[in-house]
């Protein structure tokens, strides 16, 4: 689902009906390509770019297409086989460390190192920007030059166009590098010695600890080892941890507590950023009468590098999760077409994903949806520690500033009632919502990142410039370069919507009281294993709380949303809001029957309480009979094992009454018969 369009020299794009290779990132705007299909460069609009197209990888010419003659052919050999490109995209990447990193010791070979990888590096990306076609005479020349072969130069490039980077052309990691070739026993026992002596409020040294280990280790016929793989083992737990357990609290926060007015590693473009809300104090009017509706609440995301503002998002509900993740997909995503559709002229190139997300203690901020985007996205999720402001001062003085602009704005609520005195801000009121964010759109790009900040780290200069400086020129660190675009806006901004975990049963999901289905949801259901846990047979539900007519199912092994309608709700669009309320209108049909069915539960409560009386009693009774009767000095004879059978209904008649009945019965009187000849027959 998240396709990334890669904004680097040398990665393969497609624009119109064509692939790319990107030879020069001009600017914020367009890019310098070369055409995959005849080798022509054109200038290409970065908003029309999209990821690669596979229905048009037959444009590629396949390598060696034609070989310039003189030049003698490429062997198969030489090219890396799948089963070495699989190797390749598994590598780990050896990162270099930067020049002010380097130890004495180590500069000139580090620094060889560098030179070399970005040599090669440069090299491979000449080779890359050519047609397959001419690319042989390079290959040949950059054999000669580093003495290698060309089955060399060929998983260079393989690795340049997966990783991308010059680091990666240095030797590799070590699949095993940073373990330990100690059995597992032995490893449990170093970290229960670490735990009991030297994680403590009085604490051992490493050398004392280190005798007690080995010394259990002999007894164990395990092998000894050395000081410095203890301090290895120590070294996994954190200083802060450490501190803290041997009842060092105040150091630890002394030595970790953000100092004011500085944000560790805030270095570069979307290095961190603050996501904050706050009411407007704006009083707005309606979209048909034009009449006072009160303020609305703004959500901000904002780059601390540079102050840009990333995204926001304005609304009239109270700040929840619907809000944040508007705000965070209006961030990542690019503002051209938005711009266009706010009639803004200006320039707001920011977009891509932060790798650390600074948010304060609110639940909106902190749910399912936000650890969601954060798996997804892959950015680290932080909480504002209480009682730090400086942790959101970015944030809070953008605030500020927008605070000051809005005061001269007709409705305005200003800072309080006793600067507001007797203005009518209702009276005054002349923006809808909409009319706001544009007007709030246009003060953003043309007005707040040009002016001149003079906050840590600007030097007086423009958010705007800021991050054109970051991202093209390098400050603190390199340059950047621009952030990759997510290729599928709609599938961004539902990814950041509320969510909810439900089950799939007979091809229905149920939530909100509606019943939701699509025919997708016929084969989902059937895969399901209904043995296992009801917790792992739930499945990821996003919703729009603006529209629920329709909810979206994330299918995870094909990375993708699911449209799923309601047959109730059918196409008409219906707010969250407006559907609860409507039960609430329709109440609860239970409710006329509520007097009766509270004083039958007062007369089911009197039946328990007379049957346990009974009962009791009856008990209280019957251990009385038996306390007395064994007490008694003529004891009653033993009741029988088993009760006697029961008396049969059913007598016999004696002799005599059947010779009286008898008796009574007469024979019956014979009829003669009249023969044809006239006489009685008998």
């Amino acid at each position: 689902m998240l396709d990334l369009i890669v904004l680097r020299d040398g990665a393969l794009v497609s624009c119109g009906d064509e692939n790319w290779r990107i030879v020069h990132v001009e600017d914020s705007s367009r890019v310098l390509a070369t055409s995959l299909a005849d080798g022509r460069h054109d200038f290409l609009k970065i908003e029309n770019l999209r990821p690669l197209d596979s229905a048009l990888s037959a444009s590629l010419p396949a390598e060696p297409d034609a070989i310039p003659e003189g030049s003698k052919a490429v062997s198969k050999a030489d090219r890396p086989t799948s089963k070495q490109s699989a190797f390749i995209r598994q590598r780990r990447v050896r990162k270099l460390p930067n020049a002010d990193e380097i130890t004495k010791k180590e500069n000139k070979k580090q620094l060889a190192q560098r030179a070399k990888a970005v040599e090669q590096f440069q090299d491979v990306l000449k080779i890359l920007a050519k047609p397959r076609a001419q690319r042989r005479e390079l290959i040949e020349d950059m054999c000669s030059r580093l003495h290698i072969s060309s089955a060399a130069v060929y998983r260079k490039m393989k690795i340049v166009s997966v990783h991308g980077n010059a680091d990666a052309l240095v030797r590799s990691v070590r699949k095993d590098s940073g373990g330990y070739h100690l059995t597992p026993e032995l490893q449990k026992s170093i970290k229960t010695h670490l735990r009991e002596h030297r994680f403590i409020k009085e604490p051992k040294t490493l050398p004392d600890i280190l005798v007690l280990l080995n010394g259990d280790s002999k007894e164990k016929g395990w092998k000894k080892i050395s000081i410095t793989t203890l301090r290895k083992f120590e070294q996994e737990t954190t200083l802060k941890t450490k501190l803290k357990s041997q009842g060092r609290k105040k150091k630890a926060a002394d030595a970790f507590r953000p100092k004011v007015g500085h944000l560790p590693d805030n270095d570069y473009p979307l290095a961190i950023a603050q996501v904050d809300h706050t009411p407007i104090q704006v009083c707005l009017v309606d979209e048909i009468d034009r009449q006072p509706i009160g303020d609305a609440w703004l959500t901000l995301v904002i780059d601390t590098y540079s102050r840009m503002v990333l995204g926001f998002f304005l609304t009239l509900d109270a700040p929840s999760t619907l809000s944040t993740g508007m705000a965070l997909a209006h961030a990542f995503l690019p503002k051209e077409e938005y711009l266009r559709r706010q009639r803004v002229t200006g320039e707001w190139p920011s977009w891509g994903f932060p790798d650390i997300v600074i948010v304060d203690n609110a639940t909106e901020l902190n749910g399912k949806m936000m650890h969601g985007a954060r798996r997804r996205y892959r950015f680290t999720l932080r909480d504002r520690p209480v009682g730090s402001p400086n942790f959101g001062g970015h944030v809070e003085s953008a605030f500020r500033t927008f605070m000051n602009e809005l005061k001269a704005v007709p409705g305005t609520k200003f800072s309080n009632p006793v600067e507001r005195g007797e203005y009518d801000s209702e009276g005054r009121a002349i923006f809808t919502l909409a009319e706001f964010e544009a007007f709030f759109t246009e003060f953003l790009v043309n007005d707040y990142h040009l002016k001149q900040h003079r906050g840590a780290g600007m030097d007086g200069t423009v958010p705007l410039l800021k991050w054109k400086q970051g991202v093209f020129e390098g400050d603190v660190l390199p340059p950047t370069g621009l952030p990759d675009r997510p290729a599928d806006p709609r599938a961004l901004r539902i990814s950041l919507m509320p969510t909810k975990m439900r089950t799939v049963r007979n091809g229905i999901v149920e939530i909100f009281d509606e019943k939701y289905h699509s025919p997708a949801l016929t084969l989902i259901g059937d895969s399901v294993n209904l043995e296992r846990p009801i917790d792992e047979r739930r499945f990821e539900i996003r919703y729009d709380p603006r529209n629920i007519s329709t909810v979206w199912l994330y299918n995870e092994p094909t990375d993708s949303y699911i449209d799923l309608s309601s047959a109730d709700l059918g196409n008409e669009p219906i707010s969250l809001w407006e559907h609860n309320a409507r039960k609430r209108r329709r109440g609860n049909p239970s409710e006329q029957f509520e007097d009766q069915r509270y004083q039958s539960k007062l007369r089911r409560e009197d039946m328990k309480t007379t049957a346990a009386l009974r009962t009791k009693a009856r008990r209280l009774e019957a251990e009385k009979d038996r306390r007395r009767a064994e007490g008694a000095i003529v004891q009653p004879p033993p009741r029988p094992s088993k009760p006697a059978a029961p008396a049969s209904r059913k007598t016999r008649i004696s002799e005599d009454r059947v010779k009286a009945l008898r008796e009574k019965v007469h024979a019956a009187e014979v009829i003669p018969k009249k023969t044809p000849g006239g006489d009685d027959e008998t």
